[in-house]
This record gives C-alpha cells, structure tokens and sequence, in this order.
C-alpha cells in the first residue's frame, strides 16, 4: 500500500465562531494537508498548511497552487443586525454559500459540508429560517457527489465578534441545561461550536453519498 497523502481542505466562514474551531481542530491532525481559507479577512496562522485566499465571493478564486480534491467546509452565516438588511443577509447566507459551493464543485472537492440552523425551511414565515432553507434546497443541485447539511441550535462558544444577547443566552443556557434532556426539548439545546466541529470532521471523515441533513439531536448526540 502507498503513502496516504494528506487530505486538503477547503473553508468558507474560518473567522467564525464554527469555522475557527474547525481549523483548530483540523491543525490539530497530522493527517490533515493544505487547508484553503476563503473570505474578505485573513486567519493569522503560523502553521505553513493554512493559505488565506482572499474571495469576495463573486468571481473567481486565484489559488496560490492547485488544491487536490479538498474536502469542502462552509460554515458562512450573519444575522439580519449584523448584514444591515433582509436583502444584504440573503447574499452572504445564500448567494454566498451557494458560490462557495460551486467552487468546491469545480475544484473536484468529494464532499460539501455546511452549516444552516435548527428550524430552516423553505416554506418557513420567518425570514431567517426561510433563507436558510431556500439554501439547503439549492444544495441539492450542485453536483457534488456527497452533500452534508447541519442544523445547529443556539452556537455557544468563546466568539472572537461580540454578537448582543449570545452571552446572556449561553449563560442561561447552562443553567437550563437539564431541561434540554427532556424529549422534544433536545432538539433545541444549544450546541457548543466545538462540538459541531467535532461532528463535522468525523462525518467528513467518511462522508456518505447522497443529501444528508444532520439534526442538532443528532450532531448533540455524537462527536
């Protein structure tokens, strides 16, 4: 048997809460290769396996070499406060992740990966919700062999961006953290952004062919 070669990756959303946690968890595996970061901000990183390449997430990506088959990683996602409006929160967690996507295509990446949220629906009255299932919905067309879709509750974690009310919700999370073993109740216990990374890369490990959407009792449940 020949050498493994190192696997590459490709991420979309790296200085997020999520995305962040993935490439330390991915810097921390010997068997990990290049990881391609691309977004507006570079990710500081001595590690000589990360390269930032700067996307606005429009026209082409000019990779500095040639990824080989990257797994692909989109953990992309803002809030309505934060985009300033409807219209500028639909083109990064639509238009945006759905670009990404079919960069990962044309790059031959074996699997696609992101992120979307606990209540996503297309049919949904809430516009938060809604985008996020029009964007699942999309997912299913992009031609890339295995596609896997997560559905997160409330991300807790140490954000490097302040975003109002997660710090009071974390915290009371905690204290609640009983309730949410209740039946019905665990679908909405919130997710700790490791955790979710964790669960990530052990489905990329070994990713399954076709259109899979990962409950958060699921992703809670593993890792």
């Amino acid at each position: 048997m020949g050498m493994q070669m190192p696997q590459e990756y490709i991420v979309a959303g790296a200085t997020g809460l999520v995305g962040s946690e993935v490439v330390t968890q991915l810097l921390a595996s010997a068997d990990t290769g290049t990881i391609w970061l691309l977004g507006r901000k570079p990710v500081d990183s001595a590690d000589q396996r990360v390269k930032n390449i700067r996307y606005n997430f429009t026209a082409e990506p000019v990779f500095s070499g040639k990824p080989q088959s990257p797994i692909a990683i989109c953990t992309l996602g803002t809030t309505i406060k934060q985009a300033g409006s409807q219209a500028e929160f639909r083109r990064v967690d639509f238009d945006f992740v759905l670009r990404f996507a079919e960069v990962a295509k044309a790059l031959g990446a074996p699997s696609l990966h992101v992120v979307t949220a606990h209540g996503s629906a297309a049919g949904s009255r809430i516009f938060y919700n809604r985008v996020k299932g029009e964007i699942e919905e999309a997912l299913r067309n992009v031609g890339i062999a295995s596609v896997h879709v997560y559905r997160p509750s409330l991300l807790i974690g140490e954000r490097k961006e302040h975003r109002a009310g997660e710090g009071f919700a974390s915290a009371a999370a905690k204290v609640m953290s009983p309730l949410f073993k209740l039946p019905g109740l665990n679908a909405v216990q919130p997710t700790p952004a490791k955790h979710l990374a964790a669960f990530m890369l052990q489905t990329a490990a070994h990713a399954a062919a076709g259109y899979h959407i990962h409950a958060n009792v699921e992703i809670m449940a593993g890792a």
